[in-house]
This record gives C-alpha cells, sequence and structure tokens, in this order.
C-alpha cells in the first residue's frame, strides 16, 4: 500500500508468513538429502539363507533378499555357471551398475575388492554375469565376504539402490549344490545360446506357432556364422525306446531342413537324438508330455 510520501507500507502480517515460509524452506531443504540417499536392501542375520533347488538338468543356489526380489547361482548342461539377480522392480531402462565384495561388520580380517562396473538391464533380470564374474562372486561369498550391487533406482526419491548379499550359511549349502552339479548330464560342448522348439504329438512337422522362435534363433545364428548349431531332439515317454530315438531324430532333421532353407550352411548344423531320456518334467501329464516333445536349438563353438 502508498503512503502519501510514497514508502511502501506492509501489513503486519507479512512478515510472519514470511518467516513461517524461511521455516519452511529450512526444513526442507535439510530433508532433501534423505530423499537422494541411497536406498539399502539385504537379509539381516535370522533371515540370511542359501537355498539349494534342483530340477532335471538344473541346479540353483538362492538367496531372496526381503523387499527386493532374489539372487541366484545357476548350472544347466552346457552351461558353465552363471549369476542372476532379479528384482521385484526391474529397471525400465537399462544402466550401469557396481559390483563389489564387502567385509561383513564381524570380520575385521577381510579387506574389501572392487569387482567394477557391470551393464544393468532393463526387465526381470538386472544382472546376467557369465563364468568368470560369477566364480568371483561364488568364490566371495565362499570366504566369507558380502556382495554389494549398486545399481540406479527404477523409481523416484532414492539416488542408487544398495542389495547386500550375505555369506551366511552359504558354506553350509555348498556341498548339496556341488553334488547336484555331479548329477548333470554333460555334453561336449558350451552353449553360448538356446532356442526351443515345441511339437504335436507323434509328430515332427513344425507349428505355425514356433515359427516366431525360429526368427529369433535365425537372427542371432545369422550374427554368428563360424559358431556351430547343435540340434537336440526329444520325445515324451510315451512309445518305446527304439521309436522315440527316431521320432526325436525326425525332428531335428525337419528343424534342421528349416535352418538350411532359410541360408544357414548345411556344415554348421549337427542334428541328434535324445529320444526320451531327457525330460524337461518327469511327470506323466499332459503338461509335461507337451513339454517335453521339443527340440533344443543350441549355439555353439
Amino acid at each position: 500500500m502508498h503512503s502519501g510520501g510514497g514508502i511502501l507500507n506492509f501489513p503486519r502480517w507479512l512478515p510472519i508468513i514470511l518467516g513461517m515460509n524461511a521455516r519452511y524452506a529450512i526444513l526442507l531443504f535439510c530433508l532433501l538429502p534423505v530423499a537422494l540417499q541411497a536406498a539399502d536392501f539385504g537379509p539381516r542375520m535370522e533371515q540370511a539363507q542359501w537355498v539349494v533347488t534342483q530340477e532335471p538338468d538344473l541346479c540353483e543356489l538362492v538367496q531372496p533378499v526381503p523387499r527386493y526380489g532374489i539372487a541366484r547361482f545357476h548350472a544347466s548342461p552346457g552351461r558353465t555357471l552363471r549369476f542372476y539377480l532379479e528384482p521385484q522392480l526391474p529397471l525400465t531402462v537399462p544402466g550401469m551398475g557396481r559390483l563389489s565384495l564387502q567385509p561383513p561388520e564381524w570380520r575385521h580380517d577381510l579387506g574389501s575388492r572392487s569387482l567394477g562396473p557391470v551393464p544393468a538391464m532393463a526387465g526381470d533380470t538386472l544382472l546376467r554375469l557369465g563364468r568368470t564374474q560369477a566364480l568371483e562372486l561364488y568364490y566371495g561369498l565362499e570366504t566369507g565376504h558380502e556382495i554389494l550391487v549398486q545399481h540406479p533406482d527404477p523409481g523416484r526419491g532414492a539416488r542408487e539402490i544398495r542389495v547386500t548379499l550375505s555369506p551366511l550359511r552359504f558354506r553350509e549349502v555348498l556341498a548339496d549344490f556341488r553334488a547336484c552339479q555331479g548329477e548333470l548330464r554333460t555334453l561336449d560342448f558350451e552353449i553360448l545360446d538356446d532356442w526351443r522348439i515345441h511339437f504335436d504329438f507323434d509328430e515332427s512337422r513344425i507349428r505355425s506357432d514356433q515359427h516366431g522362435e525360429l526368427r529369433r534363433a535365425l537372427a542371432v545364428l545369422r550374427d554368428n556364422p563360424d559358431a556351430r548349431v547343435v540340434l537336440g531332439g526329444h520325445a515324451d515317454e510315451r512309445g518305446t525306446v527304439a521309436y522315440n530315438e527316431a521320432l526325436s531324430l525326425r525332428r531335428a532333421r525337419a528343424v534342421e531342413a528349416y535352418l538350411r532353407g532359410q541360408g544357414i550352411a548345411a556344415h554348421r548344423i549337427e542334428p541328434r537324438a535324445f529320444g526320451e531320456s531327457w525330460p524337461l518334467d518327469p511327470a506323466s501329464t499332459e503338461a509335461a508330455w507337451a513339454l517335453n516333445r521339443r527340440v533344443d536349438i543350441w549355439l555353439t563353438r
């Protein structure tokens, strides 16, 4: 408001409002770092556990991480040890993460070691580590280290996510995990990538709904012209052993003919017949039989 002398006259309540706003500003400024700090996940000491899970031709060593997801070491025929980290809330865009080995608070004899940056993938699996890095984590846990994974926040608020995997009870289950691995089927090649084609009962004709998977396989095969392709044919348990052996070979050769027709050189492809000897599901049900009638397309060296 203006007075006769041209001096501005403020209402008496304005300094009060300004004072309140200043106090709120200071409060908000103090709370701001809380919103930007890291969000930590990991099992408490009483929660920490490692569990061995075994299925036909599959062994996994799993640690649940409360409110976050699961971490798992994975072993299967033809594949070296792998490590996967699977969050409940996945990244929407890929980013970069960091791995390190850290001493638990009760192990003053251990030091920390950075394992460097790793790609953090969007989708259900955030980390997918091959043999070398998986073994670093495996041996780190075996010697009593914690694994620290740091990656971008998929939501809003925290600057980064920190996931700690505990070594507690890891060594207690190693004998079971190694025994499981010893029972896995041995292949004479390493699987670099794989796809699976399913068949109708007593059929070796490729179904139309399997062409999408074949196209995905073809794209990778064309990008790796020096790699070999092994086709593993399988049958369900119904029928004689000899009949299922022949049926599984016909299925493998049907996929071979398709690949050759799409320009994959014949010398790269090796069909093999496993008959009924390698079920994915050993149950005697329609669902299990449908799963077991298949050809595995394995990319290898």
